[in-house]
């Protein structure tokens, strides 16, 4: 199924749960990855399972783009 991000993009809606969705790189990895913009403090990231704090602002030069996207985060603490 085609994305419906265009590729510069730092984040998008999702249509069909309404959940805007935004991308971040994990700072110990670099893992570039898509989360729900709901969650304000910290994620899990999906490939070193290591705590992600969002930051409070973020300019769009330094944003993670959705082109550059490899996976998905998970919640902080992360439920198995």
């Amino acid at each position: 199924m085609p994305n419906s991000a265009a590729d510069d993009s730092p984040q998008f809606l999702c249509l069909s749960c309404y959940a805007q969705i935004v991308f971040y790189t994990c700072h110990d990895c670099d893992y570039r990855q898509a989360i729900p913009q709901r969650w304000q403090n910290a994620f899990t990231c999906g490939k070193c399972d290591m705590k992600v704090d969002i930051p409070r602002t973020r300019s769009y030069a330094m944003a993670t783009k959705a082109r550059d996207v490899q996976g998905y985060g998970y919640q902080y603490p992360r439920m198995l």
